[in-house]
């Protein structure tokens, strides 16, 4: 450790008053530290030109608000403030591993990079195509040291001293982003019941190509629904899906699309917790505040929605709708005029309209199809490699229990096919990617007052009946007809293929 005084402290020739010391601290190595959540606020940037006239020689480093009160905390008790740094050889060689380990993952597609450190060992494990597959085995101890160095000396937004005993959220630095070809990656930590578990959740950097909804795997009378969805300029559409579904995809795509229809002459405003994905032609921005402080981010979601309608928006872009409060402003947006496009977690399409009134939505307001305007849900199933895939009729082992019958009933057998042995064409996993299972609903009138009087399943069978609805068992048989997903992947990444047939029953 070395010791370093706080030049801003009370006594200090640039003490500050205790509301600036939260964003604020410089120290007489010359490190102005910064609240990563306030880097833009016009007392910190009026701080940088006083030390700017000054002649004040200084550097940048963005950190929390818990690390900023740490450096005050320790000034207060008489001891010499004391920062905590690791080793900067050892530090920067562990850095090139954890880069090189990254880029690997993203060599291979990887959309998630896990650290699982036991007592005796840590795993090191990719998530590709939605499946967990252990890439490297370290020591306990040289898995410690790489989790310590990711979050103490390679993320911006993170505490200054790395505790396994405590679940934590930080981001990695941008330099190290560039580094490993990527728009972002996220970090969390939380501690094992004997050990400890970090994620990273890699962020693509796509400003180049952008996906398709064809692409993605949307059915064309899907595809027709969103983009009329679009094509309004007021109203709620939710995107819901599992974490991990790929809604911030979808989300980028649709808006990627709208901006480019409008020739980015509207304003698209986002508000993201962080913002994710590159869309051309939108203000993308992030929520301010100490996110370890759950009721902070709570009050934040809804006051940054609230904050945007007086941005001049044309569409609204929320991340998520976390709890009544986002709701409500997410509501109020749509209620004075402007289109705005979000996410929930909810197991279908319909379940939308149940979340919101678990959270506490007026009735009133999310049956009505002029307020209520788009239903999304999707999921992401495995898809077959084309090139080593195999058919089904014929097939000689014993499938899953139950799917065989299911096949027979549900599927036309002699499309189907099932994962192959693996080929140089999918790198040996029978697996060429992921695609999307969706049900898109765009509610009328009549459907809201179903939902409303008799409840969420009279309501799906007047969607499927009366609008031509496509359930996501419906989309996934589709699918698995065209031989393009295994019906094994399909029951496991989805449902049962049989899942549709309850509605029906009397």
């Amino acid at each position: 450790m070395n010791a370093v005084q706080i030049l801003t402290a009370p006594g200090g020739p640039y003490a500050l008053s205790a509301p600036l010391q939260d964003m604020i601290c410089l120290t007489g190595d010359g490190t102005l530290y910064v609240s990563a959540s306030h880097e833009k606020d016009h007392h910190v940037l009026s701080f940088i030109e006083r030390l700017t006239r000054h002649a004040h020689p200084f550097r940048v480093e963005k950190v929390s608000l818990t690390q900023i009160k740490q450096l005050y905390d320790t000034a207060q008790t008489g001891a010499a403030p004391m920062l905590r740094t690791a080793s900067s050889e050892g530090s920067t060689h562990r850095q090139t591993e954890v880069v090189r380990l990254i880029r690997e993952a993203v060599e291979k597609g990887a959309s998630d990079v896990h650290f699982i450190v036991d007592p005796r060992i840590c795993a090191v494990r990719f998530r590709i195509h939605g499946e967990l597959i252990t890439a490297h085995e370290l020591t306990a101890q040289h898995g410690n040291d790489l989790c310590t160095t990711i979050y103490q000396s390679m993320c911006d937004v993170a505490d200054s001293i790395y505790n396994p005993g405590k679940s934590r959220d930080a981001r990695l630095k941008r330099s190290f982003i560039q580094q490993c070809g990527l728009f972002g990656a996220r970090v969390g930590t939380r501690p094992l019941d004997t050990g400890v578990l970090m994620v990273l959740r890699l962020l693509y950097d796509r400003r180049g190509a952008k996906p398709t909804l064809d692409a993605l795997g949307y059915l064309p009378e899907q595809i027709a629904l969103i983009r009329r969805m679009s094509q309004q300029t007021t109203g709620i559409n939710i995107f819901s899906g599992p974490t991990g579904s790929g809604k911030s995809t979808t989300l980028e795509c649709v808006l990627t699309d709208l901006m480019r229809r409008f020739d980015e002459r509207i304003h698209l405003l986002t508000i993201e917790d962080p913002p994710e994905y590159a869309i051309p032609g939108a203000n993308q921005t992030p929520i301010l505040c100490d996110k370890d402080d759950d009721e902070a981010l709570s009050h934040e979601w809804a006051r940054a929605i609230s904050n945007a309608m007086r941005l001049d928006p044309d569409v609204m872009m929320i991340g998520e709708i976390r709890d009544l409060s986002s709701a409500v402003a997410a509501f109020r947006a749509a209620m004075t005029g402007h289109g705005v496009w979000t996410t929930l977690h909810t197991n279908d399409a319909v379940s939308i309209l149940e979340r919101l009134r678990d959270l506490g939505v007026e009735e009133g307001l999310l049956t009505d199809p002029a307020l209520m305007t788009g239903l999304v849900n999707q999921s992401l199933v495995r898809k077959l490699c084309l090139q080593c895939r195999r058919p089904y009729l014929g097939y000689g082992y014993p499938l899953a229990d139950g799917l065989a019958p299911r096949i027979e009933d549900l599927c036309e057998p002699e499309r189907v096919w099932l994962k192959g042995e693996g080929c140089v064409q999918c790198n040996g996993t029978g697996i060429s990617g992921r695609m999307v299972i969706a049900e898109v609903i765009a509610p009328n009138k009549a459907f809201m007052r179903i939902f409303k009087t008799q409840g969420k399943s009279e309501a799906v069978e007047y969607w499927m009946r009366h609008l031509h609805g496509i359930t996501k068992n419906q989309h996934l048989i589709r699918c698995i007809n065209e031989g393009l997903v295994d019906p094994l992947h399909g029951e496991r990444d989805v449902g049962l293929l049989d899942a549709d047939q309850t509605i029906f029953e009397r």
